[in-house]
């Protein structure tokens, strides 16, 4: 699929794709307040490599969209709703790229959890390697300012 094209979510998908969704009306708990908006948002995000602020005011608070779409992704929910519709070819294609864009999501976590670690590790490693300073108390400070200013003075 062109990186450029826009995916259009068509009636016919909606059918398709409906009854795969969670937050429905019939579903226990939290229901999405409109399944198929909060799709087009994704879509809208997806096709054009956008951030999800950039999301039009149109389709919601970008925020809301952005968290229900990581938590689906956490979830794992857009791979399973794609192998459901997996004999789609143009559904199935736009579920794919929904889900290569969460797993990039993913990759990308997953490395900034390891650069902070790795962050950590290395900042013990200086600190531990860095001698330790000792503090001097305001006596010896004076002395050592005197010290000094007399080495200047008397040359």
């Amino acid at each position: 699929m062109d990186e450029t094209h826009e995916m259009e979510l068509r009636d016919e998908h909606w059918q398709k794709l409906q009854p795969l969704l969670l937050g429905g009306d019939n579903d226990p708990g939290a229901s999405g307040r409109d399944n198929r908006l909060f799709l087009c948002a994704v879509l809208w995000v997806v096709s054009r490599r956008a951030k999800w602020s950039a999301l039009p005011p149109a389709f919601g608070r970008w925020q809301t969209s952005y968290v229900r779409f990581m938590r689906w992704n956490q979830a794992d929910v857009w791979r399973q709703i794609a192998h459901r519709v997996s004999e789609e070819g143009e559904l199935q294609e736009m579920l794919n790229a929904i889900v290569a864009f969460g797993d990039g999501y993913t990759q990308r976590a997953a490395q900034r959890r390891v650069n902070k670690y790795n962050k950590t590790a290395y900042n013990a490693l200086l600190s531990a390697a860095m001698p330790s300073r000792r503090r001097v108390s305001g006596e010896e400070k004076a002395d050592t300012d005197c010290n000094w200013i007399w080495q200047l003075t008397h040359k």
